[in-house]
């Protein structure tokens, strides 16, 4: 048959591998933690410089667009939205169903479910678009150039605790130069 049970190690190898795995398991979870409480304070530190609530950055779904208030794309934010949810409804039109998992993913057939297809472009397209100008734009009211949007695009969570906790002040009329 190939391959190996629990079955072919002893009672304390078994215990062991479990410790193991566990103690593995147990650390990434406080690190996740962690990691997402220090972004917590960083989004809680940008909308405070922004003039907005702090508390505002506990709340999933509406941090974001509270993000993309402050760099003045509330309208980006519900065309997103909007697309993802035509997106999906085109998905299932099309017979492919929500949550796909990574090998239905891996024999996706174009051909066979074109809708699928024009609705992954789609979404795809669009919100690299709008990731682009969402990252310039943070850059800019912050008072930074392309350099760290480019930061921004490619290595958000570190530019974003630099954001947060870093001297960068934020100021809605550097848009307009």
């Amino acid at each position: 048959m190939g391959g190996t049970s629990l079955n072919n190690y002893s009672p304390s190898q078994a215990a062991f591998l479990g410790g193991f795995v566990g103690t593995i398991f147990i650390s990434v979870c406080i690190f996740a933690v962690i990691y997402y409480i220090i972004f917590i304070i960083a989004y809680w530190k940008i909308l405070v410089k922004a003039g907005e609530k702090g508390w505002k950055a506990l709340i999933p779904f509406y941090n974001v667009y509270m993000m993309y208030k402050i760099v003045k794309m509330k309208s980006w934010f519900w065309y997103l939205i909007g697309m993802s949810i035509c997106a999906e409804i085109m998905m299932l039109a099309d017979g492919y169903p929500y949550g796909v998992n990574a090998s239905q993913m891996a024999t996706f057939d174009p051909v066979t479910h074109p809708m699928t297809a024009i609705a992954i472009a789609m979404i795809s397209f669009v919100s690299l678009i709008a990731m682009v100008i969402y990252v310039y734009r943070t850059s800019k009211v912050f008072g930074h150039g392309n350099l760290f949007a480019a930061g921004l695009f490619f290595f958000p969570y570190i530019f974003l605790l630099i954001l947060g906790f870093g001297k960068s002040d934020y100021n809605k009329k550097r848009l307009k130069k």
